[in-house]
């Protein structure tokens, strides 16, 4: 019985990892980052910036030097989330489950920013999930609108330099 058991399992056409395409979730980190900026869930930092800039000022504290190197900080991390290839990970991390449940019910076994993608092998699939992450966001239809034109731009480059 054991042997004609066997003798079924070595008959039975065998599929190998190498037959089977992996399936790799990249998105498009710039269009996270305008959506949930321009979403009910962004929480801006400037009201808490301006008031500590304020009671600084105030106290003639040494401290309004901190805070508006802060608020310039975080302006450049902005630029490059929303232009250049900056990580949104922060973002990404508030959606996580959801995320995991996009990775399962698509069978990608990871999802990264497009822009990680250093190389990929041709056994690799590439499957776009901006517009299934873009969705948490519940974006007015002039904002979707507009995310449609950020594929159509390359990064721009240096964007902690831009000065605004």
């Amino acid at each position: 019985m054991v042997v004609l058991a066997f003798t079924g399992i070595l008959a039975c056409p065998t599929i190998s990892n190498a037959q089977i395409k992996q399936r790799i979730g990249i998105f498009d980190s710039r269009s996270v980052a305008i959506a949930y900026g321009n979403s009910k869930f962004f929480k801006s930092p400037y009201p808490e910036i301006s008031a500590g800039t304020k009671a600084a000022r105030e106290k003639n504290d040494k401290e309004i030097a901190i805070i508006e190197y802060q608020a310039k900080l975080h302006q450049a991390i902005l630029h490059d989330q929303g232009f250049g290839k900056g990580s949104v990970n922060t973002i990404t991390d508030l959606y996580k489950d959801r995320i995991t449940a996009i990775a399962r019910a698509k069978n990608l076994a990871a999802i990264v920013s497009k822009w990680e993608v250093v190389y990929n092998n041709p056994d690799i699939e590439l499957v776009d999930i901006t517009d299934k992450i873009v969705a948490f966001f519940e974006l007015s239809d002039k904002i979707k609108e507009g995310l449609k034109e950020v594929p159509d731009h390359e990064p721009v480059k240096d964007t902690f330099f831009i000065n605004d």
